[in-house]
């Protein structure tokens, strides 16, 4: 097979579409897009380019670790906002951290339990506070599970 492949769409299922709706406009600071009628609950947000995340309101399991990875501007903003909110997850794949190259990585579960890995640019600067913050491992480090049996 030949020709260009590119990622157009991530689709995750919720329970309720309203309050996840809020998680990802609000929160997250995404910008809705235009949803074609889909026979369900659904709302699409866009996300640089060209990608859009797909939220439909349909009955599904949640997976424990499988998740998508959005990259922010500002770490230490969505760090503490998703904090206050209660929104960073540590079982699947440990504390928030600094990898080794440079990028801050942290895990959330938005309101129907979807699991979003938030990354910043390998360069930025974290807030020294945020470094300092219990949910952060402190230096460089790689994945520590806390739940080893799921």
């Amino acid at each position: 097979m030949s020709g260009n492949r590119s990622l157009h769409h991530i689709n995750i299922l919720v329970d309720d579409l309203e309050s996840t709706v809020t998680f990802y406009r609000d929160d997250l600071g995404l910008e809705p897009d235009a949803t074609p009628e889909q026979g369900f609950p659904a709302q699409f947000f866009k996300l640089g380019g060209g990608i859009q995340i797909h939220i439909n309101e349909l009955a599904d399991e949640r997976p424990f670790r499988a998740h998508f990875a959005m990259r922010v501007d500002d770490f230490s903003s969505v760090f503490r906002h998703m904090k206050e909110i209660g929104a960073i997850d540590t079982k699947p794949w440990g504390n928030v951290r600094k990898l080794p190259g440079g990028a801050m990585q942290m895990f959330l579960r938005d309101p129907s339990g979807n699991l979003v890995e938030i990354t910043s640019h390998p360069d930025d600067e974290i807030d020294a506070d945020v470094l300092e913050d219990d949910l952060v491992d402190p230096g460089e480090s790689m994945f520590v599970f806390e739940d080893e049996g799921r």
